[in-house]
């Protein structure tokens, strides 16, 4: 273009599309309103990064299941409501509500299953929890695929959410979170109805332990133990350590899991075999984690699979645009070691910090994936545009960065969970000397 026909360009602003059936006929989210279109996941990311912050504290404070009931409430009233908003902007806010609340429902359930169970079993179900995702994934693509036009789909996709009154009635309160409140008795009457053969205990400390706590709680406030939950992350080297390394992980794995699930059309790939194949690949990493880790330690696992996915997004530089096969497979491998990532981050995470403050040790990775998550739409579309491999690049050398910085962490697997600030100093703190022995 010349620079007559730059001076004399205008701004389009007449559209003509070929149906009316998405979130971009509806509110012209083309051309210069083309960032308006990032802003619909950015508004769900932000959403999910304010409710990693506020659920992870809530839970530690209120409990896991205030944690999750709450969430549930606001997810089945934000959810439907979406699929009738005529309003761009009350769209977005209703985006970010499903965000918080899908933060607050993941958060408080994973921590409640983490305390719930020890060893293998640990391993194996908090791993297999996360395979509701590429369930839902591959879900996602067939139901889009045949229900076209975006407010049913969104309504349709909605429903489900009303199951999680099933869990809100009989999902137990983590024993491990009473027991650190000082509500022993409590804790012994959900251990006795999971497992019945506990049944009594020592519990003549119980109203000695209760009382403290009360004259703990009512002397620094619900407001203060609520920010404390956050400062404690950072009261000693050894936390601080852990928290910032854990918030790097989770920053580039939500980055890269969100600009290679957004990057199809750049990879000039049908999108909905795109997002089919996506699930199907995650489903897969899922899998091949169950097993991996009954054998391989959590750091070994993370830090070596970060190496590799920012190695296969960068070897994409290499492959012309034109081979989009080679681009694709190329991708979905990396998507393979990212989703990976995802279920074993977590349940390291999870393993790092004691009970008095895991849910907030989460909350802080997981609102720090957000970050990633909240980017990668931007990236995708504004410096995608301008040259598609800028986004894969981003993220392979962010994740060969972060991979260094996991061997500073401590191996968890087979260690017990600590309960107190105290415990965790005995048991799995950073020792520099042996940071980096894999």
């Amino acid at each position: 273009m010349n620079n007559l026909e730059t001076a004399n360009s205008k701004p389009c602003q007449y559209y003509e599309y070929s149906n009316r059936e998405s979130v971009v006929t509806e509110w012209d989210l083309v051309c210069d309103n083309v960032a308006k279109k990032s802003n619909i996941q950015a508004a769900l990311a932000f959403g999910k990064f304010f409710g990693g912050l506020l659920f992870g504290s809530i839970s530690d404070v209120y409990g896991r299941k205030f944690a999750f009931n709450l969430s549930a409430f606001i997810y089945m009233l934000s959810g439907p409501s979406a699929a009738f908003i005529d309003s761009y902007v009350l769209f977005l806010i209703a985006r970010f509500l499903i965000g918080v609340a899908g933060s607050g429902i993941y958060e408080s359930s994973y921590t409640i299953l983490t305390e719930l169970t020890s060893g293998k079993t640990r391993t194996l179900l908090c791993l297999l929890m996360n395979m509701s995702y590429p369930i839902g994934y591959v879900l996602l693509s067939i139901i889009a695929y045949y229900v076209r036009p975006w407010r049913i789909l969104l309504l349709v996709l909605s429903l489900p959410i009303f199951g999680l009154l099933i869990q809100c009635w009989f999902l137990p309160e983590s024993p491990k979170w009473l027991i650190s409140q000082g509500r022993k008795k409590q804790a012994l009457i959900i251990m006795a109805k999971l497992v019945p053969t506990v049944v009594g205990a020592n519990t003549d400390n119980d109203d000695q332990d209760n009382v403290q706590i009360k004259k703990t709680k009512k002397c620094n406030g619900k407001c203060m133990e609520f920010l404390s939950a956050y400062t404690l992350l950072f009261s000693t080297s050894d936390l601080t350590a852990k928290t910032v390394i854990s918030s790097f992980c989770g920053l580039s794995c939500g980055l890269s899991y969100y600009v290679i699930a957004l990057n199809g059309d750049n990879i000039t790939a049908n999108r909905y075999v795109y997002v089919a194949l996506n699930g199907v690949v995650e489903g897969v990493s899922y899998a091949f984690t169950v097993p991996l880790l009954l054998y391989v330690g959590r750091k070994k696992a993370v830090s070596s699979f970060f190496f590799i996915s920012g190695i296969l997004q960068l070897i994409l530089l290499a492959i012309p645009r034109e081979k989009a096969y080679i681009l694709l497979c190329v991708t979905l491998i990396a998507k393979f070691f990212v989703s990976a990532l995802f279920s074993i981050i977590i349940l390291f995470v999870s393993e790092l910090y004691p009970t008095t403050i895991r849910n907030t040790g989460i909350g802080m990775s997981l609102t720090f994936s957000q970050i990633g998550s909240i980017i990668a739409p931007y990236i995708v579309e504004l410096l995608g545009g301008k040259a598609w491999y800028i986004p894969s690049t981003v993220c392979g050398i962010f994740g060969i960065f972060v991979s260094s910085m996991v061997l500073v962490l401590p191996e968890t697997k087979k260690a017990v969970l600590s309960n107190t600030l105290e415990d965790i100093k005995n048991t799995n703190s950073i020792k520099f000397s042996n940071c980096f022995k894999f």
